[in-house]
Formats: structure tokens, C-alpha cells, sequence
């Protein structure tokens, strides 16, 4: 769906923004029972989500039904409180005691080496408040991200997102912005784990099956030699969170570039399987992710 401003559209942001500075009123364990008791609302009443979640997580982790029942009852439990942890976002930032920050040394070893960092991570734990956590530690982040279809609801979102410092770079010549923040020692974040719809693309086992990839981490670790640091973040019963940087990936030093770049985006996604295996509770498996298929001159990694 395309950006609208419709009347449905401003009614949606009235409501959610209206909502927002309640929501930031209650206490952590509260507003994440609160996102639960929504998500699992959602559950009941999303046929279609619901039957597309139950396919994918059926299809990759090859449990039974009703296991794959339980986890998408959770998925959907845990991304209401996403949700309405995003509506409180400012709030977050004057809450560090609620998140454990793990392999902190990861991240600034590769900003020593002055080039930037490439951090990647998915659509899992709440890397919203990741990104919030790490700018407020010294380590501001710029992240290629889609804008919202509500505009309303995108500019509100865009502003809670840069408090801190971070930035957010549009889609388009995001290419081009995403060498200007390396070139300027910044870190820069991509979520890798989502079906590219359009070229250019790679097709790299995910599960098993072929997924519609972006190569834009891999080429841009390869063109600028900036570290490539994986980041994940992992929810407590208790409204905090974990998050982990795990050491760089290894960038090969011999081969094409295009074979390098490849080389890069098999590693990541191997370590995205890994940690959707740890926790797959929290992975966005509403998400078609597995839609897109090779076209003609597409090429297929394996």
C-alpha cells in the first residue's frame, strides 16, 4: 500500500498519537502486559497474518502445528508490545536501567578503525530501542529504513527516532547518503531479513529456501572496508531488554569483489537464522518473507 493521507489515515495517527503520551505514563511491566494483551487481540481477529505466520514458521522449523500454533501466539504477544513500546520511544530514553548492553567492545574496536560501522541485525526483539540505547552511549546511528504509509504517523515516528541522535535516510539515494555516513565515521544500520522486491537482489538460502535478499550490507562492507557488526536484541520478562553485538564479520580478502560482497551476505544471514532459531518468538514471521522468486539474470547464492 502506498503513502496515503486519507481521512482513515489521519484518523489512524490521531488515535495512536493521542494515545502515545498515556501509554508513556505507565510502568514498563505494564505497558509491555498491555502490548501482550494487544497482540494477542490482533491474533485472534488477523486470519490472514495469522495463517501466513503459521506457514512460514511450520515451513522453516519443521514443528509441529501446534507448535507453530504456540510461537505465533507469542509473535503476535510480543510485537503488541513492540508496538506500544514504539509509542513510548522518548520515554525509553530516560530509562537505561531497563537494558543490559553485551559485547559493547565489538562495536568500539570497529569504530577505532575509523572507517564507520555497518551494523546489521532483523525485524526481532525491539531495535528501535536498540538503536535508541547505542546513540545514547556515544554511537549515533543513520538507518536506510522505508518510510510509513501514514504520514502522520511517519514524521512522528521520524522525530522520536532522531532524538537521541540518530538519523534516518530515505530509501531514495540511499546508496549514496549510506557512503556519506561511512565516510563521516558513523555508524549506519540495515535490517537485512526482509523480502527485496525489486533488483537488485540475491536469492541466498534462509531456512533452506531461497530468499529475495538485499545486497547493499555486502557491497558496501566490500567498497568502503567498513566493519561489518552483527547486533540482536533479546526481551525480558520484566519490560528491559539484552542487547548483543557479536564480533565483526569476516570480510574475505581474496576474490572478486562480487564474490566478497556474496561472501558477506551468506555470513549475515547464517547468523540471522541462528538467532531466529535462539528466540523465534520474537522474529516478524508475519512477514512474507520467503515471496519473492529468481527472475531472469537474478543470481542464486549458495
Amino acid at each position: 500500500m502506498g503513502r496515503s493521507r486519507g481521512p482513515l489515515r489521519r484518523l489512524e495517527a490521531t488515535l495512536l498519537l493521542g494515545v502515545a503520551p498515556l501509554v508513556r505514563r505507565l510502568p514498563p511491566r505494564v505497558a509491555m502486559r498491555l502490548g501482550r494483551a494487544l497482540g494477542r487481540l490482533v491474533h485472534r481477529v488477523d486470519a490472514h497474518h495469522r495463517k501466513l505466520a503459521r506457514r512460514n514458521v511450520q515451513s522453516a522449523l519443521h514443528v509441529s502445528p501446534a507448535e507453530a500454533s504456540r510461537i505465533v501466539r507469542e509473535v503476535f504477544a510480543h510485537f503488541g508490545r513492540v508496538t506500544i513500546e514504539v509509542l513510548a520511544l522518548p520515554r525509553s530514553l530516560h530509562e537505561p536501567e531497563r537494558f543490559r548492553i553485551e559485547g559493547w567492545e565489538h562495536l568500539e574496536r570497529a569504530h577505532a578503525l575509523g572507517r564507520g560501522v555497518l551494523i546489521y541485525s532483523a525485524h526481532m526483539g525491539n531495535w528501535e530501542l536498540f538503536a535508541q540505547q547505542q546513540a545514547l552511549r556515544g554511537f549515533p546511528i543513520d538507518f536506510i529504513a522505508r518510510p510509513l504509509d501514514n504520514p502522520w504517523l511517519d514524521e512522528a515516528f521520524t522525530r522520536w527516532r532522531e532524538l537521541p541522535g540518530n538519523r534516518v535516510l530515505g530509501k531514495h539515494g540511499a546508496l549514496r547518503m549510506a557512503l556519506k555516513t561511512l565516510k563521516s565515521k558513523r555508524s549506519l544500520a540495515i535490517l537485512i531479513d526482509q523480502n527485496q522486491r525489486v533488483p537488485p537482489r540475491l536469492f541466498v538460502p534462509f531456512f533452506g529456501t531461497l530468499a529475495a535478499t538485499t545486497p547493499t550490507l555486502g557491497m558496501l562492507a566490500v567498497r568502503t572496508g567498513a566493519p561489518v557488526v552483527p547486533a540482536v536484541s533479546i526481551p525480558h520478562e520484566d519490560g528491559g531488554y539484552t542487547f548483543r553485538y557479536e564480533a565483526p564479520l569476516l570480510v574475505p580478502a581474496e576474490g572478486t569483489d562480487e564474490a566478497r560482497a556474496d561472501a558477506v551476505t551468506l555470513a549475515a544471514t547464517g547468523v540471522l537464522e541462528r538467532w531466529i532459531r535462539a528466540q523465534p518468538h520474537t522474529w516478524l514471521w508475519l512477514h512474507d518473507r520467503w515471496k519473492g522468486r529468481p527472475g531472469a539474470g537474478e543470481r542464486v547464492l549458495s
